[in-house]
């Protein structure tokens, strides 16, 4: 028995097994069964390895900021979220993400959100998100993967129709969505854009040529390991030798560089192992979902976007991080906890919002919603700390605009208890029910 329990309470162990559920469903060779099998049990370890790097790197951080500056600061990065989630939380996040993905296929079958959500990486983001909501409330690990999954099935299918009046002006296509959970975000520029639009037309900022020095800004990778070499730097030498000493016997600068380099290598570790699981998870469930929702809309993942984008990118990653930047500013004056701009954030994200804030009011509308949203992604992180911090986010929390609105509505109702959280999850997941009873046409 304890064999088994040891069995089911690993997450790597229950990827496999879904993947091999759903490949034996598929009817594949018995060879592509357990190469897919072992790639996915490899995989979710490749995560883990890369979840345990970029969390040391940011606990260090944290300590080298206190002392610096008498303050508790914060990094909003995804990747350390879900390393947090994952080592305490694992065999929930794993069950939510796996049944999360099944209900979406059925509510695109039974509703009239005909949306599959591709972007795999961010439904498990979502699920590694809804996890700590779940067990604040007090609820055990089957309540938690039951009301868990409820919301996460709801969300992906209905964020995907958020974005789409948006998207079918930017791809001019109709049979295509988007699936990256900033969509609030990049509602929110889109509206912002339709409204400085209308008076006078802006032209698209796809039109300036931005000076070719900043591209490899485009790199996010280099970008992360840069600003993460200056964050060091600067608590390093404020916080000084004496004390760093008492973290690494190497050089205080030598050391500093290394550590940025392992948050930048332990993201691409992170991202690997995202890759190799879901390789193998997603087939199988686009083929469930081929066979159960024809006709269905899918939502593809951001880089559907980049082609021919390159200055709204730059731009919108720009405007942002000065938002972002100058929230930081603010926050040390008032002299609260400072949230330290997450620069795969500020690109990503600022970077589409500017994309969808271009298609619906040109320069002005890539430009103004990623500086104000660049702010309010400043401050939200401080009331999920607020809420999450006895679940070990104190230094870190995620970055994203869909992951920090909804882990702050749903996590202020779980801390009412059980019975909140319960009854906003059903609530949730009967709207796609009430919306087609009631609606005249398929949103597709």
């Amino acid at each position: 028995m304890q064999f088994f329990v040891d069995l089911l309470s690993q997450p790597s162990i229950i990827a496999g097994i879904v993947v091999m559920a759903g490949l034996i469903a598929l009817r594949k060779p018995f060879t592509e069964v357990i190469g897919g099998t072992i790639r996915a049990f490899i995989g979710f370890i490749v995560l883990l390895a890369g979840t345990n790097i970029i969390v040391g790197v940011l606990n260090n951080f944290g300590k080298l900021f206190t002392k610096a500056f008498n303050m508790h600061g914060m990094i909003p990065s995804n990747e350390a979220a879900i390393g947090i989630t994952v080592a305490k939380y694992g065999t929930i996040a794993t069950f939510i993400f796996v049944f999360g993905l099944i209900l979406n296929i059925l509510l695109a079958r039974f509703t009239k959100f005909k949306y599959i959500f591709l972007s795999s990486d961010h439904a498990f983001y979502m699920a590694c998100c809804l996890t700590p909501i779940m067990v604040l409330s007090g609820m055990n690990t089957l309540e938690s993967i039951i009301f868990g999954s409820m919301v996460l099935g709801v969300i992906l299918c209905v964020f995907p129709a958020i974005a789409h009046p948006t998207m079918k002006i930017i791809t001019g296509r109709d049979d295509m969505s988007f699936a990256h959970f900033g969509t609030i975000e990049y509602w929110f520029s889109a509206k912002i854009g339709s409204l400085v639009n209308k008076k006078k037309k802006s032209k698209s900022i796809e039109e300036i040529k931005f000076p070719q020095g900043l591209a490899f800004l485009q790199d996010s990778n280099v970008s992360v390991m840069i600003v993460m070499t200056i964050l060091f730097f600067i608590v390093t030498a404020v916080a000084g030798p004496e004390y760093v000493g008492k973290l690494t016997t190497l050089n205080p600068y030598v050391w500093a560089l290394t550590q940025a380099a392992q948050f930048a290598g332990g993201i691409i570790v992170l991202v690997t192992g995202v890759n190799m699981l879901l390789d193998e998870i997603t087939p199988a469930f686009k083929g469930f979902s081929d066979k159960i929702v024809p006709n269905a809309v899918p939502g593809y993942p951001f880089a559907i976007l980049f082609k021919g984008t390159s200055n709204a990118l730059l731009a919108g990653f720009l405007m942002s991080l000065l938002g972002g930047l100058l929230s930081m500013g603010v926050q040390i004056l008032l002299g609260t906890v400072v949230v330290i701009p997450g620069i795969v954030m500020h690109f990503f994200c600022g970077g589409i919002a500017a994309i969808f804030g271009n298609a619906t009011g040109g320069r002005r509308g890539a430009l103004i919603g990623p500086f104000l949203f660049g702010i309010i992604l400043s401050f939200t992180p401080l009331l999920a700390t607020g809420l999450f911090g006895s679940l070990g986010f104190t230094t870190t929390y995620w970055s994203d605009s869909d992951f920090n609105t909804i882990g702050v509505l749903l996590g202020t109702v779980a801390k009412m208890g059980q019975l909140p959280i319960i009854i906003a999850s059903i609530i949730i997941f009967a709207f796609p029910f009430v919306a087609t009873l009631f609606g005249k046409k398929a949103v597709k």
